[in-house]
C-alpha cells in the first residue's frame, strides 16, 4: 500500500505543468533588444534591458526572453562563450521567468552535427545553476530550434532529426535538474510550407502528411516535429503581423490586424491562408493539456524600404497605435482568454528590424518597429488594455534568495525583494540534482505543495 500511496503521489505532482499560471491567470512580458546600442541609417538598435522595459511599462513583466546557441558562440575579442545575459535579467530585483531559446549555431549547413555531447552537458549544467534555489533560482522555460517548420533557418525543415535532437537535448537537461519547463514551438501555420524550400529527400516521407506524394499546404505544418507529449510542458508558437499580404511582398501597407487574428492563425481562416484541417490549439493546447505560449510575436509598423539608406518614410497609412494595438487586443481580451483557457503566456517582439524581406538580389528590404512600449500613444494604449485586464495578469514579484519554488521554503511569502545578490551563473561543472517545479507565484506554489500533502495524509488515512 505505501508504494501505491507514493506513487499516486507522484502523479499528483507532475499532473501540474512546470510554472503555468493558475486558471484565470496570464503571464506578459517581452523579448528586449539587449544588443549594444547602434546605428542604422536613420534607426537605433539594441540598447534596450529588461530593467527599462519595466521602467516604461510602470510594472514588473513576468517573463523575458533571451537566447543562445549550441554550441555556444565564442567572443572574437576575447575568446569567451557567448551565454544568455542573465545578469540584465537579475537586475530587476524580480522574480521573472527567463524564457530562453536555444538556436542549433547557423556557422554550418548542418547544425544538428555540430551539437555534441559535451555542449549538451555545459547548457545542463548552466540550467541547472540557474534554476538551483541555493544559486539564482531562476525559472526557466526553454524554447528549442524554434520554428522548425519554416525554411528560414539552416535547421528548419528537417523534421525527423528534429525530433532526435530535441528529446537528444531534453534527456541530457533531465538528467541533471528536473526545474526547467520545455517549450516546443513551431511557425504558426499561415502560408504554410512558406514558398520555396530545399527539402531532403530523406524527409519528405514525413512532410507528406497526406500521402498525395506533393509537400504542400494541405500537409499538417506540425506533427512530423512533434517530439511526443512526455517531452513538452508547453506548446507556443511565433505569431506575427506584418501587413496584408494581397499588397504585393515585401508587406509594408500598414495597415491593422485583422480582427481575430489571434484566434485564426490558431484555429484556422481561408483570409491568412491557415488551413483548418489543422488547428494548432486544440491538436496540441486541448489534446495534450498543455499550457500555450506566445513565444515571440508583434505587429509590424512599416518605417522605410531599402534598408539603412533609405531616408523617405513609407506611408503611415492605419498608424502604429491601430496596427499595434489591434494585434495585442486579438490576445489580451477577457472574451478570447476564456474561449482559449491554455493560453496562458504573451512575449512581444520588442524589437526593430533593418532590411527585412529583401527581394532576390538582396534589395528593397524593409526597416519594421515591432516595438510597443516606445512610442507614447502606443505605450498609453497598452498599459490602460493591461489595467483593464485586472488581476487577470500575473506580474513579477519581489526576488527572494535562496527560494525554492517547489517547496515554498527559503523565504517569507511575499517578502521585500533584497539586493540581487544570487551567485553568478557557471557552466563549468555539476549542480545539485533538483526536483519537478510546478506553479509560477509564491502563493501558488504554497497550494500546491499543501493540496498534495493534504492528498498524502488522506491516502495514508485510507490505506
Amino acid at each position: 500500500m505505501r508504494l501505491v500511496f507514493l506513487a499516486l503521489v507522484a502523479a499528483q505532482l507532475s499532473a501540474a505543468t512546470l510554472y503555468e499560471p493558475a486558471d484565470g491567470k496570464i503571464i506578459f512580458g517581452a523579448w528586449v533588444e539587449t544588443e549594444a546600442a547602434s546605428t542604422v541609417g536613420p534607426v537605433t538598435l539594441g540598447g534596450d534591458t529588461p530593467s527599462a522595459f519595466n521602467t516604461r511599462l510602470g510594472q514588473n513583466a513576468g517573463v523575458f526572453h533571451m537566447s543562445q546557441s549550441i554550441p555556444l558562440a565564442i567572443s572574437p575579442f576575447d575568446q569567451t562563450q557567448q551565454t544568455a545575459p542573465l545578469n540584465l535579467l537579475e537586475t530587476t530585483k524580480t522574480d521573472a521567468i527567463l524564457f530562453l531559446t536555444i538556436y542549433p549555431s547557423q556557422t554550418g549547413a548542418t547544425p544538428y552535427d555540430l551539437i555534441t555531447d559535451r555542449d549538451l552537458q555545459l547548457l545542463a549544467w548552466q540550467l541547472g545553476n540557474i534554476t538551483d534555489p541555493t544559486l539564482s533560482g531562476r525559472r526557466v522555460l526553454l524554447r528549442f530550434g524554434p520554428e522548425m517548420n519554416g525554411n528560414w533557418f539552416a535547421y528548419g525543415e528537417q523534421p525527423t532529426r528534429y525530433v532526435a535532437e530535441y528529446r537528444r537535448l531534453v534527456n541530457a537537461i533531465r538528467a541533471v535538474t528536473r526545474r526547467v519547463s520545455f517549450v516546443w514551438s513551431p511557425n504558426a501555420g499561415n502560408n504554410y510550407p512558406f514558398g520555396v524550400t530545399r527539402v531532403a529527400d530523406a524527409e519528405l516521407a514525413a512532410l507528406d502528411t497526406n500521402k498525395d506524394g506533393v509537400f504542400d499546404s494541405e500537409d499538417d505544418p506540425f506533427s512530423p516535429y512533434w517530439p511526443g507529449e512526455e517531452y513538452v510542458d508547453w506548446v507556443g508558437t511565433s505569431l506575427y503581423w506584418k501587413g496584408d499580404a494581397a499588397t504585393g511582398f515585401p508587406t509594408k501597407d500598414n495597415s491593422r490586424t485583422p480582427a481575430g487574428f489571434f484566434e485564426q492563425i490558431l484555429q484556422g481562416s481561408e483570409t491568412l491562408a491557415v488551413n483548418r484541417a489543422y488547428p494548432f490549439y486544440t491538436q496540441y493546447a486541448e489534446r495534450y493539456k498543455k499550457p500555450l505560449v506566445m513565444s515571440e510575436g508583434g505587429a509590424a509598423f512599416a518605417l522605410y524600404q531599402d534598408g539603412p539608406t533609405a531616408t523617405e518614410r513609407l506611408p503611415v497609412n492605419a498608424g502604429q497605435l491601430a496596427i499595434q494595438q489591434s494585434f495585442w487586443r486579438s490576445y489580451l481580451n477577457t472574451t478570447l482568454l476564456r474561449q482559449f483557457p491554455r493560453a496562458k503566456m504573451f512575449i512581444n517582439f520588442e524589437h526593430q528590424k533593418v532590411f527585412e524581406d529583401p527581394l532576390a538580389g538582396g534589395t528593397r528590404g524593409i526597416t519594421r518597429d515591432y516595438r510597443i512600449t516606445f512610442d507614447p500613444a502606443v505605450l498609453a494604449g497598452l498599459k490602460a488594455d493591461l489595467t483593464a485586464l485586472g488581476a487577470t495578469v500575473q506580474w513579477a514579484g519581489p526576488y527572494v534568495a535562496g527560494y525554492d519554488w517547489l517547496t515554498g521554503a527559503g523565504g517569507p511569502n511575499n517578502a521585500t525583494a533584497p539586493a540581487a545578490t544570487s551567485a553568478p551563473v557557471k557552466t563549468d561543472g555539476p549542480p545539485a540534482t533538483t526536483g519537478a517545479v510546478a506553479t509560477t507565484s509564491k502563493s501558488d506554489a504554497m497550494r500546491s505543495v499543501t493540496r498534495v500533502l493534504v492528498f498524502g495524509v488522506w491516502l495514508a488515512l485510507v490505506f
